[in-house]
């Protein structure tokens, strides 16, 4: 295992800076997922660690050994480094296994060792009778866990990956998703995996390095970030959130737009605000305190997403599946918000700008 420590780097192309004061530690067999939107340095942070690219200043360490920085730089073949990329870049010519081995086969490992180990890893990732096929044999699944075998048969300290599962159909992106995070945690190998998607981030992360105009915005796990945003863009980036203009004063919020009222008795913040509601945190139906009229319905199979008319704003309301049944667009309903998050200032397109 290794950890990764990045100390003030910062990365310039011609006069475009595209890192920020980078500075974070990625620990010894953590999963960690660089995420944020197209443009925003994340591949450009994973192309530093991987030593593809040179920061402009700063320092970045595996362990205790310095590996870019001021004059010292390890080219990519020296850091113990596995690296799968977006495409699946393997060898057509060659049969999976001889793809699988192929970087051994360069560092000359006795071939007895390269058996042992090949058929190992092969095991691991579920390509045992596939060994033999050429990859264009072979389903786009089967070819990306080609190049995570011929990744991980080095036995990597560091394994990155990028974007490794944005050319799969959506139903194989979400069994790759869990496969490739038990893989990783049954062999203890630290992994930083970058992305734009955030149910990737959600689902395999132990901590999520959300990053946009190559700064980092917020850390955490996935829970923490999701449900404890910092700001308003890292609410808007991650899960899905209406905001309505408020006023937050003598224990409650008065959402202007909905011509109600929200028990806030924390008072964090007052005066102008924005209010952050997530669809999935709004009941319907039963003696909720909020009307509305239902305006839309859409059965999506498990959840029933619903558009509800509350004053002058239209309220996004996620609820159970087997709701479906039971509502009725043009009809009166109740509302109840379980929970909400308030930010101060009423410029929200200010504070959500720097998405783009």
């Amino acid at each position: 295992m290794s950890q990764v420590t990045i100390k003030h780097v910062t990365k310039s192309f011609d006069n475009v800076q595209v890192l920020k004061e980078f500075d974070a530690v990625f620990h010894d067999g953590e999963f960690v997922t660089l995420l944020g939107p197209s443009g925003c340095g994340k591949t450009t942070m994973l192309r530093i660690i991987a030593g593809f690219e040179k920061p402009t200043t700063g320092e970045v360490y595996f362990d205790d050994r310095l590996v870019s920085g001021g004059k010292t730089f390890v080219p990519p073949e020296d850091r113990d480094i596995g690296m799968v990329f977006q495409s699946y870049a393997v060898w057509p010519h060659m049969t999976v296994y001889e793809n699988v081995i192929y970087p051994l086969k360069i560092k000359k490992v006795p071939k007895q060792e390269i058996r042992e180990r090949a058929e190992r890893i092969l095991d691991i990732v579920h390509l045992t009778q596939y060994k033999d096929r050429l990859p264009n044999q072979l389903s786009g699944g089967q070819q990306q866990r080609v190049a995570l075998a011929r990744a991980l048969l080095a036995q990597p300290k560091l394994l990155l990956l990028d974007e490794p599962l944005s050319n799969l159909d959506a139903k194989l992106r979400e069994t790759m998703r869990f496969e490739i995070k038990e893989l990783t945690k049954s062999l203890g190998i630290t992994v930083v995996y970058v992305t734009h998607d955030q149910t990737e981030a959600m689902a395999m992360s132990d901590r999520i390095f959300l990053i946009n105009d190559g700064c980092i915005q917020q850390s955490g796990a996935p829970e923490e970030i999701y449900n404890r945003p910092c700001s308003p863009f890292v609410a808007d980036f991650l899960g899905k959130v209406d905001f309505f203009k408020g006023v937050a004063e003598n224990g409650v919020v008065k959402v202007t737009d909905w011509g109600a009222e929200l028990p806030y008795p924390e008072m964090t913040h007052t005066g102008a605000v924005q209010v952050a509601i997530r669809p999935e945190n709004i009941l319907i139906g039963g003696d909720g305190d909020i009307c509305g009229r239902l305006r839309r319905v859409y059965y999506l199979g498990d959840v029933t997403d619903c558009r509800v008319a509350v004053g002058q704003a239209e309220v996004r309301v996620i609820t159970d599946g087997f709701a479906h049944a039971s509502l009725r667009e043009g009809e009166d309903v109740r509302l109840h918000v379980k929970e909400f998050l308030v930010f101060p200032g009423e410029d929200l397109e200010g504070q959500l700008q720097i998405r783009t």
